[in-house]
């Protein structure tokens, strides 16, 4: 990593000279009657193609004031409920721009806006509600520095990533659609999230009811990571690295730069994380009087990177090209001591996996004669090739040594041309068609040798699957006065093939079936600073490839988890009402949503006839489920050197647990109906100590709820973090410390398919200490460089 760090720097200085100084845009917002509008919404867009460069809110007297500009032309686009937006052209050039004040008018009922929502500035992360989604801006969070993208999510509401399995569950759901950069990855969300350093997120969309635009996958919608894209103006570099101390020592180091020439934007990044850690725990099993004692240590090492480049053609044309390259390494020594009447035996199990996943994008925009009209074409690959080797070395129930070597490899192809055009004096169109296709091979090899009928064999298992997806689109949005509306409908074709082969059996999974999915959206401006809003959305959960491969997830001595190629898919219509209420010095939201479920997805146990207390799991379709949830947060400025963001969400599940333990037998089944509450809150305080030392607090509930084997109870931990700047903010020093109280633990009561308990506990109490450096410079160009020459008696001779 030293060798790859020098050999970027030394390359980046090599092209550079002469840093150039920065100006602030400034100005102040008023209405009508010259009242100062507060946390109003201010973008700063490049006036050639007018992309994102920075966004900000207006104080508490409506100032805002960009501070890192550089020399430029900008178009500043303001918006704010209840008026018109606001737009203007500026130009930036060795000196400060001030805009003075700015009035805004209130809307007229032929005037159309984007329906977007009060836009929230923190110390740290910004958060936002646009009409069909939700927008966290990652800041310098101190709680999620030095981490990964799982960190980051959790510290999001009604999002909670599983500490142990890495499960990614949205509003108590994990059937949620995780995007990189907006498009879908091969990777499963819990390995993608171990390989995303936190300082590589942009933002994070939330989108818990889609609307027609994206696909309909997803029973509890999208979660789309943004990573980092450097667009300044000449060239930019930010080093980060970063130290975390548990019971074992932890590392991360990245680089991120870009290069602004004008017409190109070449960007990068690169980074490494070396992230051991041990958890414990144990298992009681009371029926059958016997403990598990479980040790894991895990050895995860990722190494990745981002190359790419925008090319502005023109004013109306821009391309976009990238990859992002994954190099990760995750090996576990899993210890299991079972423990009954007859004493302690062992099971180790071993496993060494390497992940390599490549994604590959081709983005072209072509703009029309007026704002918001454009078409754009987006092309995107994705492979995953996962492999792993396990070794099983287990004294019970019997002596056993065998090897399993498990090989998936993952493609994903998908072709996107979307239309946009806002009517003058109306609505605005989207429209598009898209074609995706899956492609997976999956397999499993092992040494092991079972008895089948008196005979011993392999348990050798291959499956090959294939899905295409043919879709089209049409969204409508308009404003009326005081009324938003969007309407969609989205039309899929899937087409499933796939076959698979074991030693006893084989089968072909074959289907071809076409759905219509609406959705459409509502909002009413009930003040200047208030607002309602209402959706509706269909949605569809198709089973995945670890719910249809035949091969086993993963083999325990005393469990086995498989998929079930007769799967369908399951399919719900969702519905949600919003509040948004602006204060003075901050704001708050609510949300209230409902979802049915048909045909839905339940796990399934059935005890191996082979053993009793050995347990198999699978995944059936069973009738349907209803949901539902409250949703709450509030953001508020308590003073000039604190603020409060207060979030919390209960949720309410039904589910079924079918247990066919019986069917070999009678060929019956019981299903168990559960409901499942649980109640999460989140807090996190921001203090502003000094100008350059900022404190900050992040506090975490989840209560006690139920699951399908049983109860788990409440867990609730607190960080706390300190942010030092200096050198004129360009460079930090951080610290924090995770689980001050050390709390944070997983304690489960089951009852399903035995009675017992299970008690695990992780890393959670652990020190970090993190030093992040920026620095950048004006590029000089060829003509540049040529002028400085002819100016000074010198010149370029001809080559």
């Amino acid at each position: 990593m030293r060798k790859y760090t020098l050999s970027i720097f030394i390359a980046f200085c090599s092209v550079f000279s002469m840093a150039q100084e920065v100006q602030p845009v400034k100005g102040q917002i008023v209405n009508a009657k010259q009242e100062k509008l507060a946390f109003v919404s201010v973008t700063l867009n490049r006036a050639e193609d007018n992309s994102y460069v920075v966004d900000l809110t207006t104080d508490e007297e409506g100032n805002f004031n960009f501070e890192d500009v550089a020399d430029g032309k900008y178009k500043v686009v303001i918006t704010e409920f209840g008026y018109s937006q606001h737009e203007q052209l500026i130009e930036v050039v060795d000196g400060v721009v001030n805009m003075g004040t700015i009035q805004l008018l209130e809307n007229k009922a032929d005037q159309t806006v984007e329906l977007k929502g009060v836009f929230i500035r923190k110390e740290t992360s910004q958060y936002r509600n646009e009409i069909d989604k939700r927008v966290v801006e990652v800041g310098n969070d101190l709680v999620s520095a030095g981490t990964d993208a799982a960190s980051v999510l959790n510290n999001i509401p009604s999002v909670n990533v599983d500490q142990q399995s890495g499960a990614l569950s949205l509003r108590g759901n994990e059937n949620v659609r995780v995007f990189v950069d907006g498009k879908p990855s091969t990777q499963s969300a819990a390995d993608l999230l171990k390989q995303i350093p936190s300082n590589q997120i942009q933002r994070i969309e939330i989108i818990t009811n889609p609307s027609a635009k994206y696909e309909a996958d997803g029973k509890s919608g999208i979660i789309n990571i943004i990573l980092v894209k450097g667009q300044k103006k000449g060239y930019n570099v930010g080093l980060t690295t970063g130290y975390e101390q548990g019971r074992k020592s932890r590392f991360n180091s990245s680089i991120n730069s870009n290069i602004n020439v004008g017409d190109f934007n070449f960007f990068g990044n690169l980074n490494y994380s070396d992230r051991p850690a041990i958890q414990n725990g144990i298992m009681k099993n009371f029926d059958q009087e016997f403990d598990q004692e479980f040790q894991i240590l895990n050895r995860g090492k990722n190494l990745s990177y981002k190359l790419g480049f925008d090319w502005f053609i023109n004013d109306k044309n821009a391309l976009t090209i990238y990859t992002n390259q994954w190099d990760g390494k995750w090996d576990s020594n899993i210890n299991t001591n079972v423990i009954d009447a007859d004493g302690t035996r062992k099971n180790i199990n071993e496993i060494y996996s390497k992940n390599l996943g490549s994604d590959y994008s081709l983005n072209y925009k072509k703009d029309f004669g007026k704002d918001d009209h454009n078409i754009v074409l987006d092309a995107f690959y994705s492979e995953n090739k996962p492999k792993d080797n396990r070794d099983y070395i287990n004294t019970y129930p019997e002596d056993q040594f065998y090897t399993e070597y498990r090989d998936n490899n993952t493609k994903n192809t998908r072709i996107n041309l979307d239309y946009t055009n806002q009517i003058i004096d109306g609505g605005k169109i989207e429209a598009g068609i898209q074609f995706r296709n899956e492609n997976t091979n999956n397999g499993l090899t092992s040494t092991q040798e079972i008895d089948n009928n008196g005979t011993l064999i392999n348990p050798n298992v291959s499956f090959e699957f294939d899905r295409k997806f043919y879709s089209a689109y049409t969204n409508y949005k308009h404003k009326f006065n005081k009324f938003g509306a969007q309407v969609g409908l989205r039309l899929e074709n899937v087409q499933d093939n796939g076959t698979w082969v074991s030693p006893i059996s084989s089968g072909a999974i074959k289907k071809d079936y076409t759905d219509l999915f609406p959705s459409a959206f509502l909002t009413y401006d009930l003040t200047e600073k208030s607002q309602l809003s209402f959706n509706y959305s269909r949605r569809i959960d198709r089973p995945g490839l670890f719910q249809l491969t035949p091969v086993p997830q993963f083999t325990t001595a005393m469990m086995t988890s498989q998929g079930n190629p007769d799967l369908n898919p399951e399919y719900t219509n969702s519905f949600e009402l919003g509040y948004l209420k602006q204060l003075e010095k901050g704001s708050i939201s609510g949300n209230v949503f409902y979802r049915r479920v048909t045909d839905n997805i339940v796990q399934g146990f059935e005890i191996d006839p082979e053993m009793d207390n050995r347990i198999i799991q699978y995944n059936m379709n069973y009738d349907k489920v209803d949901n539902f949830g409250v949703e709450a947060s509030v953001n508020y400025k308590v003073s000039k050197w604190m603020s409060v963001f207060l979030a919390g969400d209960f949720t309410s599940s039904e589910m079924q647990n079918v247990s066919t333990e019986s069917l070999t037998s009678t060929g019956s089944s019981t299903v168990g109906k559960i409901t499942a509450n649980v109640l999460s809150l989140r807090m996190n305080n921001n203090f502003n100590l000094t100008k350059n030392l900022t404190l900050q607090q992040f506090g975490f509930f989840r209560g006690r709820t139920k699951f399908l084997q049983g109860e788990m109870l409440e867990m609730w931990s607190m960080n706390l973090g300190l942010r030092y700047t200096f050198m004129e903010g360009k460079a930090a020093l951080s610290a924090r410390v995770n689980d001050v109280f050390n709390t944070m633990r997983a304690r489960v009561n089951m009852n399903n398919p035995f009675d017992g308990e299970a008690r695990f506990k992780w890393e959670s109490q652990t020190f970090y200490l993190g030093f992040n450096y920026n620095f950048g410079g004006k590029v000089k160009t060829r003509a540049e460089v040529q002028q400085n020459q002819t100016q000074q008696g010198g010149g370029i001779s001809a080559q």
